[in-house]
């Protein structure tokens, strides 16, 4: 009786961890390349120069939407959040703040990761394999409209949803 219990015991604590594997590695597991090249926000690309923001965007005045490295200067991530009046920032494929899921997959396809997180909900993201870049967007779950976009290098910058 006691070999049983141990048994059962042991099929189900394999199970668990087996579980929990899955739910981890669904976050980190590889999928297939999208291509992102020339891929920017507005006129606004992950390398370009951080003179340029000012050029293109004389009133962006705050780092907000952007992160630049510290030595090379140039742009290294790109997030959208905010509609700013007068201007409709987008991908280079359109999709933008309010756009729909379905745009999103139309435009980039289904090779993507899902992900839950704090800072954002739910989003997916797909990667770049030859540019070393990412691009995710966040997704409310109520009507599947577009509510956050960032596009960063991997490579040199570790975002944080």
């Amino acid at each position: 009786m006691l070999k049983k219990t141990l048994l059962t015991v042991g099929i189900l604590f394999a199970g668990l961890c087996a579980f929990l594997g899955i739910i981890w590695l669904k976050d980190t597991w590889p999928i297939e390349s999208t291509s992102l090249k020339n891929e920017g926000v507005g006129k606004l690309t992950i390398g370009m120069d951080e003179s340029r923001i000012s050029r293109y965007y004389p009133e962006i005045s705050d780092a907000s939407n952007f992160i630049v490295h510290t030595k090379t200067k140039e742009i290294i991530c790109l997030e959208l959040r905010d509609k700013r009046a007068g201007q409709n920032f987008t991908t280079n494929r359109g999709i933008g703040i309010g756009s729909s899921l379905a745009d999103v997959k139309r435009e980039y396809g289904t090779n993507y990761r899902q992900k839950h997180t704090e800072r954002y909900g739910n989003l997916i993201e797909f990667q770049d394999d030859q540019t070393n870049q990412k691009m995710a967007f966040g997704i409310d779950a109520s009507n599947e409209k577009v509510t956050v976009v960032v596009l960063f290098d991997y490579k040199k910058y570790n975002y944080q949803y």
